[in-house]
């Protein structure tokens, strides 16, 4: 691959995942598409994260490595990578998840081939601790779909590859705990950016206790209705009214219903992971017990079965 080709910076914040870190940066050093640079942030890891990264320096100089004074939570630390980024095209990875080897090379294709979008992500597997596939979820790829689909969920999971004058325009992420990725998308949206997904499966999250897949929070609920309404403004009156005041405002406003959508969460958990493993009965008592037990998880399940009826025309 030609050195005269666009720089890739792939931004990687890690926190705690040890077991898993090697993997998922040896998947980006290994992809086909070799002009990249991969920034690793560690956001204070209490294990030995840092040290098999640092590792992995000494063996190919494409990584930089850097490590938080204090642990900063996720926006702050993907910023602070977004600063130390010198490529033309932006990519996102998570610590514990794993790239296919010809992810970058397909995502920049398709966007030097398809100028008028400026990012793509794509369909992806959802594996288990032991790389095991439990699922697989496919993303909308017209912008019919992305348009009918977007107030309802996400259309493109963050993994994917930008041009870096989107992240230029946007300013980088808003601290909307858990829904920071779905913001950017929905503001993007709402300038006309287009972003699409390939057709292909080109990436694959983790499932395993205790990582933000696996413990998606009330507080990434409550975010994302949040992000929406913003983006609703945005829309119907050209405003937004986004401050770190009003985003606790917000949290503080639902705080009381925390406790239900906890346990809530941890019946969904179990559900889809009877579902990975075919034990469909077991999951639909589960499901039942997890939508009995919170109105925000009801709303959640209904948002993605619209949104995947939707996909399916």
């Amino acid at each position: 691959m030609s050195s005269n080709l666009p720089l890739i910076s792939i931004l990687i914040p890690v926190y705690n995942v040890e077991a898993f870190v090697q993997e998922a940066v040896l998947s980006i050093c290994n992809q086909t598409y070799k002009n990249i640079e991969i920034i690793v942030v560690d956001d204070c890891s209490t294990d030995g994260t840092y040290n098999v990264v640092a590792e992995l320096v000494k063996i190919d100089s494409r990584i930089k490595l850097f490590k938080n004074e204090k642990n900063s939570k996720i926006v702050k630390t993907l910023n602070f990578a977004l600063e130390q980024a010198k490529g033309d095209f932006i990519a996102r990875m998570d610590g514990d998840d794993v790239s296919a080897p010809e992810r970058l090379e397909k995502q920049l294709d398709f966007l030097i081939k398809n100028p008028q979008y400026y990012l793509v992500g794509s369909h992806v597997n959802t594996i288990d601790p032991n790389n095991i596939i439990i699922g697989k979820q496919e993303m909308p790829i017209k912008d019919k779909i992305i348009n009918k689909t977007i107030k309802y969920a996400s259309p493109v999971l963050h993994i994917w590859l930008a041009k870096r004058k989107v992240y230029n325009q946007l300013n980088g992420y808003r601290e909307v705990p858990g829904a920071e990725d779905y913001d950017f998308l929905l503001r993007m949206h709402s300038l006309g950016l287009l972003f699409t997904n390939l057709n292909s499966f080109e990436y694959s999250v983790r499932i395993r206790d205790g990582n933000t897949t696996s413990t998606i929070g009330f507080n990434q609920r409550l975010m994302s209705n949040y992000v929406v309404e913003l983006y609703e403004m945005r829309v119907t009156t050209g405003q937004d009214n986004f401050t770190s005041l009003n985003v606790q405002e917000y949290l503080n406003k639902y705080s009381g219903y925390r406790e239900n959508f906890d346990k809530s969460n941890i019946l969904l958990q179990k559900a889809f992971m009877a579902k990975g493993h075919k034990k469909f009965f077991k999951m639909f008592i589960f499901l039942i017990m997890s939508i009995c037990k919170s109105r925000f998880q009801t709303q959640y399940l209904y948002k993605r079965i619209f949104s995947k009826l939707l996909l399916k025309g």
